[in-house]
């Protein structure tokens, strides 16, 4: 089974337009909205390709009862320490012609030190035999930026291997307890480890140096529309984008976590992992909203997902 953890959890209301004009009035073709989150991103994926999942993080009083019931119409049940405040909203502009998101993303409320240490013991027993842990996203106000080094820890002490997928200080903190796997996009890789420039070459050769510092095992790197990498030890891989009719973008580096932790429960080596991988993003990819990819979808763009194993 596979666990995730959501500590800053929220409502992602998309609208879709057409010809987005910054200071101008702008139409909304469709409006939805889906209850979100990195970690719960990842859990829909999973669920509704056949994974089991165990789902976890803070859960704020206000929004509660649409957040959880939500939740549940998917067959998740989201568990974990209650807090004050309103359930987070997101806003999800998506430009259908120019295929271009324009994101607006609220910070959430604060919580405090007390019910972070609620969640670190909650925690400690809601690992216990899971195959594998995904920590995702950002964190609420309040929290230290050193939040996934200390649940890494708690992970490492009973041998669960994680997954870490965070942008700035609390990826760069989380390394200090080396996860399994980190999943930057390009743009979070270059910046947090003082990476320069867009050639697989260099990238590669960057997350090589990164791994014999023994910070963690395998980096999965998003490209965008190019692909992406996955870089361990053993070698390199690059797998391109699939090609899909794309409706949204939302969620398509989730979905990269999602296939990452199907091949690994399924046994797949790093290839295969990130074959998966791009095959549930690309499954995602061809959903509206914030919808995450089906068993239908993942196994229809799987046929046509390659990896080829770099010789650099």
């Amino acid at each position: 089974m596979i666990g995730t953890v959501t500590l800053n959890p929220c409502v992602d209301r998309t609208c879709q337009l057409k010809n987005l004009e910054i200071g101008g009035m702008n139409r909304i073709v469709s409006d939805r909205r889906d209850v979100s989150g990195k970690g719960i991103n990842v859990s829909l994926a999973l669920t509704q390709n056949d994974v089991a999942v165990r789902s976890c993080g803070f859960i704020y009083k206000g929004g509660k009862e649409f957040f959880l019931s939500e939740l549940e119409r998917f067959g998740i049940c989201f568990e974990g320490i209650e807090v004050e405040g309103q359930l987070r909203e997101n806003l999800k502009l998506w430009d259908c012609v120019s295929n271009v998101t324009t994101e607006v993303n609220q910070s959430g409320n604060p919580v405090g030190p007390d019910k972070w240490e609620d969640f670190k013991a909650f925690f400690g027993t809601f690992v216990e035999g899971l195959d594998m842990v995904v920590l995702a996203g950002s964190v609420p106000k309040g929290i230290d930026k050193s939040a996934y080094a200390q649940l890494l820890a708690i992970a490492n002490e009973k041998g669960i291997p994680c997954i870490l997928d965070a942008e700035g200080e609390l990826l760069y903190r989380g390394l200090e307890q080396k996860p399994f796997l980190i999943k930057p996009n390009l743009y979070e890789f270059n910046i947090t480890f003082g990476h320069e420039g867009s050639e697989i070459p260099s990238i590669v050769a960057k997350a090589r140096q990164i791994i014999s510092e023994g910070k963690c095992t395998y980096i999965c790197i998003t490209l965008g529309k190019d692909g992406a990498l996955m870089v361990g030890q053993e070698g390199a891989w690059f797998s391109p984008s699939a090609k899909v009719d794309v409706k949204c973008t939302q969620g398509a580096g989730d979905s990269i976590v999602s296939g990452v932790c199907k091949a690994y429960f399924e046994g797949k080596g790093p290839d295969q992992m990130l074959r998966y991988g791009v095959a549930m993003a690309g499954g995602t990819l061809s959903l509206d909203g914030t919808l995450m990819c089906t068993k239908k979808e993942f196994d229809r763009v799987l046929v046509d997902s390659t990896v080829e194993k770099l010789d650099y």
